[in-house]
């Protein structure tokens, strides 16, 4: 029998499922750049900012904001990176903090990623329709003055819309990955391409339109909806927006925007055993993808306030949109399609752009949970059956079913407002990333020959680089996490159920750890030796 289909060897039971996962060496440089940049999404991350920040922050620096959220994801970006080459095995936090720390911390911590990522597997599924589909549609509703057009885009606002389009893409990208691995990174990478030039394309328009004729062109807009004469003076009359000097505290209350977006460089760390020159693809693409999507969104948000204003942004943004005749409230995606609306040509690539970056948290999410259960039950935690990975396509097909469910059971509930929000469960998820900082930090001196055999292994003054970059991780993560407290929107401290299911994932994550680990044993498996050795590529 092969080691790809083996379970069980003769005699004692291995320490691992099998010798090797089976997974290939294939993601380049770019692969892994472009799946950390999507993972922060530039398009959604301006979405939120340019939405949320003037309407409902005043006095806040959209700009100051987006520039201290990149400096604080800058060392936790790079204390992945570091662990990402010293031990490049897929599996992220799993890995580096249960061969660490303890086997308990690493899995407890696994299991709360796997607990967010499903979430935010059914939640950008629903963005899909939520933001992308129906802004496209109004988008095209508006060029050609078509009530069906705009039934159409009011329909993907609804639960079932979002359901119905957020279903589609979980099969789409479930399949997709049950082909293969590369299949998706080489259409992930076309559809960056395209998504960027859009964003781009939009940005310029911004730049080069005037207020004057932006309010002119925004009014002409809505009139094609069906909305209301002259909205953007209705925006602010019937908003009760009013302009605020700048406040230092209201800009730290919404860092939870951008930070939603740039904390998130960091999900190639759990497909670490399937990139091609580890150290170098990390270092660009987590750290290096930091910088980039910070540039960009600083770039995107400052042609916007300057095209439409800061308080005219918040206008818009505070307006209930059935003031302006409207069913949902125009994303920047439509500020710039509204100046351009007569022009197809313009219109379909800002909108199918934008409908490209509404999706990619959803695939990123996915193929992160596939590899923390290979990863659980190669190391004899969960049924083996987790772990097989196909000889022809070299991918886990189990997993692959299992994560689908999840994800399409969070998208439901997302959907119909059952029990989760966008952003009130990243508390939670930043105590994972903490671990991983202290595990950082120890790491050089609880496992002094595996970091000195890694290429990392760097020193200044006698000190390991990677343990000082841990150091400056935690502390930029608790400040990070006292956002998630204290913001009034979307912060813990305002969700006792969140906060009651924060603290239930951890106890629940403990719980089958334990349960695995008697199980195991009364199999005469002994899951702690796994965690001695750092698993098989």
């Amino acid at each position: 029998m092969s080691g790809m289909a083996a379970g069980r060897s003769w005699g004692r039971p291995r320490t691992f499922v099998r010798e090797a996962t089976g997974l290939t060496k294939e993601l380049s440089l770019l692969d892994i750049f472009v799946y950390n940049t999507n993972n922060q999404n530039i398009g959604l991350g301006v979405l939120f900012i340019l939405l949320f920040v003037p309407a409902f922050y005043p006095g806040a620096s959209m700009l100051g904001g987006v520039l201290v959220a990149g400096l604080l994801a800058l060392a936790h970006a790079t204390t992945y990176a570091f662990f990402a080459a010293a031990l490049p095995r897929s599996g992220g936090d799993y890995v580096y903090i249960s061969r660490t720390l303890s086997p308990l911390l690493g899995f407890v911590s696994s299991f709360n990623w796997l607990v967010w990522l499903s979430v935010y597997i059914g939640i950008p599924a629903a963005y899909f329709g939520q933001y992308g589909l129906s802004s496209l549609f109004r988008l095209l509703a508006a060029h050609y003055r078509n009530p069906d057009l705009m039934r159409f885009a009011d329909f993907w606002q609804t639960p079932l819309g979002i359901f119905v389009a957020g279903t589609v893409l979980i099969v789409v990208f479930g399949s997709i990955f049950a082909l293969g691995t590369k299949i998706y990174f080489r259409i992930q990478n076309v559809a960056f391409a395209f998504a960027t030039l859009a964003v781009a394309v939009a940005g310029v328009v911004a730049l080069l339109t005037s207020r004057e004729t932006f309010i002119s062109r925004f009014d002409e807009y809505v009139r094609a909806v069906g909305g209301v004469e002259n909205a953007f003076r209705v925006a602010w009359e019937s908003s009760g927006y009013r302009p605020h000097p700048f406040d230092a505290y209201q800009t730290f209350l919404p860092l939870s925007l951008p930070l939603y977006i740039v904390l998130y460089a960091i999900t190639s760390s759990f497909i670490g055993g399937e990139v091609k020159n580890a150290r170098r693809a990390q270092f660009f693409g987590m750290p290096g993808s930091v910088l980039y999507c910070t540039v960009w969104i600083v770039l995107l948000i400052a042609a916007f306030q300057k095209m439409v204003g800061y308080d005219g942004l918040g206008a818009i943004g505070a307006a209930d949109p059935a003031a302006l005749g409207l069913a949902f409230t125009p994303t920047f995606v439509e500020l710039a399609g509204a100046v351009v609306h007569h022009n197809l040509l313009l219109l379909l690539l800002i909108g199918l752009g934008f409908l490209l970056w509404t999706y990619v948290w959803l695939p990123i999410k996915y193929l992160a949970s596939t590899r923390i259960l290979l990863a659980w039950s190669f190391d004899r935690l969960m049924p083996e059956k987790l772990s097989y990975v196909s000889p022809r396509t070299h991918t886990p097909l189990v997993a692959i079913l299992v994560v689908g469910i999840l994800g399409e059971i969070c998208l439901a509930l997302y959907a119909w407002h059952i029990v989760l929000a966008s952003i009130v469960g990243i508390f939670g998820w930043i105590i994972s990333f903490i671990l991983t900082a202290i595990a950082a930090i120890v790491f050089p001196y609880r496992r002094r020959e595996d970091f000195e055999a890694s290429p990392v292994r760097w020193r200044v003054a006698g000190l390991p680089v990677m343990s000082i970059v841990g150091l400056l991780a935690v502390i930029s993560l608790l400040i990070c996490e006292v956002v998630f407290w204290l913001d009034p929107f979307v912060g813990l401290a305002h969700f006792p159920n969140v906060q009651i299911l924060t603290v239930g994932v951890f106890i629940a994550g403990s719980v089958v750890y334990w349960v695995a680990k008697i199980v195991q044993a009364r199999r005469g498996i002994r899951v702690e030796y796994a965690f001695r050795e750092i698993p098989p590529e």
